[in-house]
């Protein structure tokens, strides 16, 4: 397979261009690719743990979730907004907890520890 040599700074201007959504897709693309590259036996089920691990909140509620929460550091939240932001706070830990179990699922695919695959995930690294 031929090599495609890519500025990053190209790549990164084309990414900006796309949509909240399609970046969306292309990221959790790009880290299955990573997977794969890492481990290049990764089944069809690990690719489908590592897609569903990624998913988060649409680009529409995650951008939401971020203005009622500066609202609320501002103290100029309403009560209806106060409301909205606890529904999505509970729809994140939901699929936070949602992403805990498939991340166990790929510990026990991989025949890994939790703390091992949440490092080759990159996942809680500072």
């Amino acid at each position: 397979m031929p090599s495609i040599q890519i500025n990053n700074k190209f790549l990164t201007a084309e990414l900006s261009g796309l949509s909240s959504t399609e970046l969306d897709k292309i990221i959790s693309q790009a880290i299955v690719l990573r997977a794969k590259k890492n481990a290049p036996s990764v089944s069809e089920n690990e690719a489908d743990l590592l897609l569903k691990i990624n998913q988060g909140l649409s680009a529409g509620k995650q951008k939401r979730f971020e203005i009622l929460a500066e609202k609320l550091h501002a103290e100029t939240i309403s009560e209806l907004e106060r409301q909205e932001f606890l529904r999505l706070t509970g729809q994140i830990e939901k699929m936070d907890a949602k992403r805990i179990k498939l991340i166990g699922d790929l510990a026990v695919v991989r025949n890994r520890t939790f703390d091992e695959v949440l490092r080759e995930l990159g996942i809680g690294q500072s």
